[in-house]
């Protein structure tokens, strides 16, 4: 009797260190108190078991897919110094990396804006920071702010995420090749490509035809902290919120997205920026928004999050799921070898 290595593991896993404990066996009329202590300790270990292999699988899992989407940006997370545990940089796809330069028509819009060319994104997955269009709009709670006003945590998330981006880009300068002349732009909704927040973080002074191809939605960061702040000032104690069922419905057939660009074909000025706000408020506002995004399945009944399935796919928001899961998973194996050590010991005294 004693411990023996797990036989659910292969021989080139590495997490060799896990044994299964062997039950007690006691000797002569087994009593029912022995019976369902036995029982209720099997059920404990092969808990235990599952999860760890769970664990191991996942890991693997988010290793593979940070490396999938990232790329070239998977290991200089550092950069990012302490504003790792809020942001992410990735980038694009190699392919479209490697278009930067063209001026073929099938890669105009389409490759990467600039010789460098990254995205900042936001690991918290609310969806009142889904895109810039509705910055502020609510607040955690999902109470609505009066119309041309907005909550102050929007105003310290864009100078948040300002400095996160550059202090990236500072790090990397060296090693990359960044130039001093550094682009932050968002795509407002209607005008942009993926329904979970992107920054992007664009080299000027090595810009390509797809840059100038979407001038038209490339909306400065710094457009949108001023427009955020004139309304955060507007704000008085007096103000009062409405909660989001409180708003009125629309049709389903009316799509925000659509309806946007018809009335905002071009937004990338603060002007522009601010009409195309009061614009969504008069299409319905964030209540609209919300049940559209619910019956597209970017939302689910009962929680704030962004989905990260497959369907839709949403990349931003599932690559931000998967990195923080991962970091999750790994800061905590620590304990789980601890928590086998325990199992190990214990299961020697039971012998």
């Amino acid at each position: 009797m004693g411990n023996d290595q797990c036989r659910c593991l292969r021989d080139d896993d590495s997490n060799k260190e896990f044994y299964i404990a062997a039950l007690p066996v006691c000797g002569g009329v087994t009593t029912k108190e022995d019976e369902i202590y036995r029982e209720r300790l099997l059920r404990v270990i092969l808990r235990v078991q599952r999860h760890w292999r769970v664990v191991s699988a996942r890991k693997k899992f988010v290793r593979k897919a940070e490396m999938s989407y990232t790329g070239a940006t998977a290991n200089k997370q550092t950069h990012l110094l302490h504003w790792q545990a809020k942001y992410i940089i990735a980038n694009n796809l190699p392919a479209n990396d490697a278009h930067w330069d063209s001026e073929d028509p099938a890669w105009v819009g389409k490759a990467s804006m600039s010789k460098r060319h990254r995205f900042l994104i936001r690991r918290n997955l609310h969806w009142r920071w889904f895109n810039a269009l509705i910055f502020g709009m609510m607040d955690d709670q999902e109470m609505v702010y009066p119309a041309s006003k907005c909550c102050h945590d929007a105003v310290s998330e864009i100078k948040m995420m300002k400095e996160a981006a550059l202090t990236w880009v500072k790090g990397v300068r060296e090693a990359e090749g960044w130039s001093h002349n550094v682009g932050l732009f968002f795509h407002v909704y209607g005008h942009n490509s993926v329904n979970s927040l992107h920054l992007h973080v664009v080299d000027m002074d090595f810009v390509g035809p797809s840059f100038h191809a979407q001038k038209f939605k490339n909306l400065p960061m710094d457009d949108v902290l001023s427009v955020l702040e004139q309304e955060a000032s507007a704000l008085k104690s007096s103000d009062q919120l409405a909660t989001l069922n409180s708003m009125p419905a629309i049709e389903e057939t009316v799509d925000l997205k659509i309806e946007t660009v018809k009335a905002c074909p071009e937004i990338n000025t603060a002007q522009l920026y601010r009409f195309a706000r009061q614009n969504f408020r008069e299409l319905g506002g964030v209540r609209a928004l919300r049940d559209q995004l619910l019956r597209q399945g970017f939302l689910k009944e009962g929680t704030p999050k962004l989905t990260t399935s497959n369907k839709p796919f949403n990349v931003f928001a599932r690559l931000a799921y998967q990195d923080t899961v991962g970091r999750a998973l790994i800061s905590s194996e620590t304990s789980y070898s601890k928590q086998m050590l325990v199992m190990r010991s214990g299961s020697k005294t039971l012998d």
